[in-house]
């Protein structure tokens, strides 16, 4: 256990060259390997090819995951993560893991991913698995530098491990990502039913009419399922849903009559005791789910 608790240690690992990452995440697990530890390295197909290479014989016992796809949105990129974790922990009491991480070049999306890192903390806390995020700081823009130095108790540099005396509780950095919601008057209001399937059925037709596609529209009527069977066992039943489309998405607005919760990384905890899965298969399936209360009662609005 780390010095707060929890299993988990997220450190991150800030590099200039190839040469550098590679040297600094192949000592690291290796050292891993040699303690019985799993070890998991998460890169690009190119990064993945230099890191094989590097660890030679030793890459037989290492498992590759190819993340040019796993970098959309923050509770898709938990969830690979974890299948990936927990399939390496039914094998080895711990692990090891070196995963790059994709920011990317567009402005708009760099909150997104300080509040993954953020979150993260708190998703994985329970694993005993220590992970390296590497960040090529080629680039790298300074709001994101800034960002590791709050999301991670430790950055490993050129000048050795230090501990980051910026690095904030989780919550506070996924708080401030997260954009303050607004109302929506373009949605319109649509009957619930007698029970979830009633609902289901209202929810199915409204997404014909928005000429939503079929694959989006089964995700959409799953996602909102749990939330609403969330709403009838936690949050004293649904009292309002509306629908439609805001900023080019559809839209769909359960209201319940409960009190609600002010939690930001609801829905983003990796399932356990203590945190169930409904919320976490909502927000893997939708482009953004946002808890709020409004006049109306507690809201879990979700976007498509």
């Amino acid at each position: 256990m780390t010095s707060d608790g929890t299993a988990l240690r997220h450190n991150a690992f800030v590099y200039e060259t190839q040469d550098e990452y590679v040297a600094r995440s192949v000592a690291f697990l290796r050292e891993g390997l040699e303690a019985g530890e799993g070890a998991i390295v998460a890169n690009t197909r190119p990064g993945l090819a230099v890191m094989r290479e590097a660890l030679g014989a030793e890459a037989a016992h290492v498992t590759f995951v190819d993340d040019s796809a796993a970098y959309t949105r923050p509770a898709r990129t938990l969830a690979a993560y974890h299948k990936v974790y927990a399939e390496q922990l039914a094998k080895t009491p711990s692990l090891r893991a070196v995963a790059d991480v994709q920011c990317g070049p567009d402005p708009d999306e760099w909150d997104l991913w300080i509040g993954y890192e953020a979150v993260f903390n708190r998703s994985f806390a329970h694993l005993p698995a220590w992970v390296l995020c590497s960040y090529n700081a080629n680039g790298l823009p300074d709001p994101v530098v800034e960002g590791v130095w709050r999301t991670h108790p430790e950055v490993v540099d050129e000048d050795g491990w230090t501990t980051s005396d910026h690095y904030e509780d989780p919550d506070r950095p996924l708080r401030a990502t997260t954009a303050e919601p607004v109302p929506l008057p373009e949605l319109r209001p649509v009957a619930f039913g007698r029970d979830v399937e009633e609902f289901r059925e209202q929810l199915a037709r409204e997404l014909v009419a928005e000429k939503v596609p079929e694959a989006k529209m089964l995700d959409m009527l799953l996602a909102a399922t749990e939330i609403a069977t969330n709403a009838l066992e936690h949050g004293g039943g649904v009292g309002e849903v509306r629908v439609g489309r805001a900023e080019g998405r559809f839209v769909c607005e359960i209201v319940d009559r409960g009190s609600g919760f002010d939690d930001p990384g609801a829905g983003y905890l990796a399932p356990r005791k203590g945190a169930g899965t409904g919320l976490w298969v909502a927000r893997q399936l939708t482009w953004r789910i946002d808890f709020f209360r409004s006049p109306q009662g507690f809201t879990a609005r979700s976007w498509l």
